[in-house]
Order: C-alpha cells, then sequence, then structure tokens
C-alpha cells in the first residue's frame, strides 16, 4: 500500500485479536517511526514496546478505565440520567467498545524524555517543540502499520488519569511522559468511513483551508 492511500486508510482501530506481531515487522515500524523530524534534533523520544502478557493487560485495564472517566466527562448524559448513572454508563461503554485491548498482541508506548538542551528562555517552547515531534514519530507508526494491514489508535487522554500507575507498570522514571501510546495489532476487519457521531461533528477539509488571508477558504 502507498503512503497516500495507508493515510486515507488509517483508522482508530479499537477491535483486536489475539494474532501475533513478529520482532521484525515491530522492529520495521519503530525504525520508520523514528525517522520522523525531530526539533533542534534533540530527539526527545523513546518507544516501548510491550509483549509481556502481563503488562499488556495492566495497561489495557488502566486505558479502558481511564476511557470511562474521559467518556463520562465528555458525553453528554441521557436526559435524567443521575450523575452516577452516567459515570455507570460511561464505563459500561468504554468496557464494550475497548474490551479487545486485553488480546492485543503488542502496546507501543511514546515517550517524551527530557533531553534538557534548550536553554531557560527557550524551555517552555522547546517542550512544545518535543512533543510535536514525538506526534510526529508515532503518525508514521501509525501509518506505517496501516500500509502493512496492522491497526493502532492514538491514545493521548485515557491514561492521563493514571500516569503515575502506568509509569509503575513498565518502571518509567518520573521525568518520562507516555504521552501517545497504541495498541498495536491485527483487527477483525478495518473501520470503513468515520463512525456517526465523528461523521456529524467532522467538518469539510474545504471550510480548513484558507487561501492567502484568514477567511477566504475554499467553500467561500
Amino acid at each position: 500500500m502507498q503512503a497516500i492511500e495507508a493515510i486515507r486508510k488509517r483508522r482508530a482501530v479499537r477491535t483486536y485479536t489475539d494474532h501475533p506481531v513478529d520482532d521484525a515487522t515491530i522492529d520495521q515500524l519503530l525504525r520508520v517511526a523514528l525517522l520522523a523530524p525531530t526539533g533542534s534534533g534533540s530527539q526527545a523520544w523513546s518507544v516501548m514496546v510491550v509483549r509481556d502478557a502481563a503488562r499488556r493487560r495492566s495497561i489495557a485495564d488502566l486505558v479502558i478505565e481511564g476511557a470511562g472517566h474521559y467518556f463520562a466527562v465528555m458525553r453528554p448524559p441521557a436526559p435524567g440520567a443521575t450523575p452516577e448513572a452516567h459515570a455507570q454508563w460511561a464505563h459500561e461503554y468504554a468496557e464494550a467498545i475497548l474490551a479487545s485491548y486485553r488480546v492485543a498482541p503488542v502496546w507501543i508506548l511514546g515517550l517524551l524524555v527530557p533531553r534538557n538542551n534548550y536553554p531557560e528562555s527557550m524551555r517552555e517552547g522547546g517542550h512544545i517543540d518535543d512533543l510535536l515531534s514525538l506526534g510526529f514519530a508515532m503518525e508514521n507508526l501509525f501509518v506505517a502499520a496501516r500500509a502493512i494491514g496492522l491497526g493502532t489508535v492514538p491514545t493521548t487522554a485515557f491514561q492521563r488519569f493514571e500516569k503515575d500507575r502506568l509509569r509503575t507498570i513498565v518502571g518509567l522514571p518520573a521525568d518520562v511522559d507516555p504521552a501517545i501510546i497504541t495498541p498495536l495489532g491485527t483487527p477483525p476487519a478495518f473501520p470503513e468511513g468515520l463512525p456517526p457521531a465523528i461523521k456529524k461533528m467532522r467538518r469539510p477539509w474545504r471550510t480548513l483551508v484558507h487561501d492567502d488571508t484568514w477567511g477566504n477558504t475554499r467553500d467561500s
């Protein structure tokens, strides 16, 4: 699959089989990921590959629990639902749609690693540059995985609720941030199109492209 097709067909995969992914394939994906551009050449990243079954299960449990918290905040409650009922719904919904994370054969953790190569006057902006660079690397991984028939899902919010717990599971130092993580594996099938809720809120691309001046969009 060519790059443009892989970009078009990449989807957030939330259902996985336990079909294994071999080491050579993982290495190929990691090498491509780490070819990404990196601000000031700092390479303020590392990538952790988690194959150990117990650790994978613990990461999946943590992410599913975090997703329950996320959906409770981000999704509106049903009419008349109490806060407790809405929270219960959110956790059950997360469990229902993400349960197969527990059988995904690999987890990839994109780690933000401080290199301290920015002077104090540029420290804040440098942190943003480093985080963006990690995002570039993980996007390389996502697209390359799709090109060879593997699924991923960029996860940035669900683990925020329990980052210290995640650090404990995989032995991360306190200053290393597991900012972007993903299961990696074979889905029963790749999603076609967008979920209805996302499709409903998705802005047409022409409304997001401004030519020469702000407001001069392609749909004008």
